[in-house]
């Protein structure tokens, strides 16, 4: 394995643990909450790791490039809709639902703008990034609320209500993002 590839080989791995996140979150299984956890955390910190390594490249890998927010969608979107079937929460689901349809919205706005010479416009910016932190930090509670449902401190009796807030932040800000994203854009749709 060369230095080259490591960056999309850690990018790849994000597909494996969003399949046995999902997988696991299927079970009422303590042990295979925290696991969950665990997998959905390190995939997350994944992403930071495998840009660091291809920023300090001479020629990073463009398939790499292509595959990252890629696998970074996969591994939100497998769990989210996994929670949502896993868990019974009207709420989980709106915001679920928000979260996927906002993503696919500028997946598909940035593949049209990379046809025109305007392409730029729409690269991530550090609002995304301050989305994408808050997002997956939402996810992580939402995945690990199951561990701390029987708690005797009065702290954690709404620590799922807390969760949802956190990942309902993170949609809003995604919902604002995603505004300014068009609005940017805006002229160069016509």
């Amino acid at each position: 394995m060369s230095m080259r590839n490591l960056p999309t080989i850690i990018t790849s791995t994000r597909f494996i643990l969003a399949g046995i996140v999902a997988w696991l979150i299927c079970y009422d299984s303590n042990f295979f909450t925290l696991i969950s956890v665990i997998l959905f955390v390190a995939g997350s910190l994944s992403d930071a790791l495998d840009g660091a390594i291809a920023r300090r490249q001479e020629n990073p890998s463009k398939f790499g490039a292509f595959l990252d927010p890629i696998a970074d969608k996969f591994l939100v979107f497998l769990v989210l809709i996994s929670l949502v079937f896993n868990r019974d929460s009207n709420a989980l689901f709106v915001i679920s639902v928000v979260i996927i349809s906002r993503e696919i919205l500028i997946m598909s706005l940035r593949e049209w703008m990379a046809t025109s010479e305007k392409g730029k416009l729409v690269e991530v910016s550090s609002l995304g990034k301050v989305k994408t932190i808050i997002q997956m930090s939402g996810i992580s509670l939402v995945v690990g609320a199951p561990l701390v449902k029987d708690s005797t401190l009065a702290i954690w009796t709404y620590f799922h209500e807390f969760s949802l807030s956190v990942l309902l932040i993170g949609a809003i800000i995604g919902v604002y993002s995603a505004f300014k994203y068009l609005k940017e854009s805006y002229s160069y749709l016509y």
